[in-house]
């Protein structure tokens, strides 16, 4: 791997900060935001700074790709991290969240290494084509539940 990174994805949400960062932290219910399979296990009790777990999800080549995640940072209301470590390499998924009126704008930011070869020159189409495309897909389903009660 050579070098990092980001990308970064926004939505305004028709809910208070409180109820967004609760339904974020809720890491069983990611699933139901997730645009493609996704599982958690090994959570015993509520998500709080330094928990660890194991999540389950899609990529291509891999239905069941496992990452370890442990929280890297939990602030009520303000901001929650996400760090999931794969071959000694750091994937990081921040949400902060920012009070709009009565509304909450979330600024997510994946941060993740970027591939070196012939990975490294077809990253930007697979960004582009796949990664932004499936988190702005998933920030509209989370947007979508959180407005309609959950």
């Amino acid at each position: 791997m050579t070098g990092r990174a980001k990308t970064q994805v926004h939505i305004s949400i028709d809910r208070r900060p409180e109820d967004v960062f609760a339904y974020l932290a809720d890491v069983q219910k990611h699933k139901d935001w997730s645009p493609k399979a996704y599982r958690v296990e090994g959570l015993d009790g509520p998500v709080q700074l330094g928990t660890t777990f194991t999540s389950y999800g899609w990529v291509p080549k891999d239905a069941d790709h496992r990452n370890d995640v442990e929280v890297t940072a939990f602030e009520p209301s303000t901001r929650i991290e996400f760090t999931g470590r794969e071959k000694g390499e750091d994937f990081v998924n921040t949400f902060v969240l920012i009070p709009d009126g009565n509304a909450t704008r979330i600024d997510r930011t994946l941060d993740f290494p970027k591939p070196s070869g012939f990975g490294g020159a077809i990253f930007p189409l697979v960004l582009g084509g796949f990664i932004k495309p499936a988190t702005n897909k998933g920030m509209k389903m989370l947007k979508a539940n959180l407005e309609a009660g959950a």
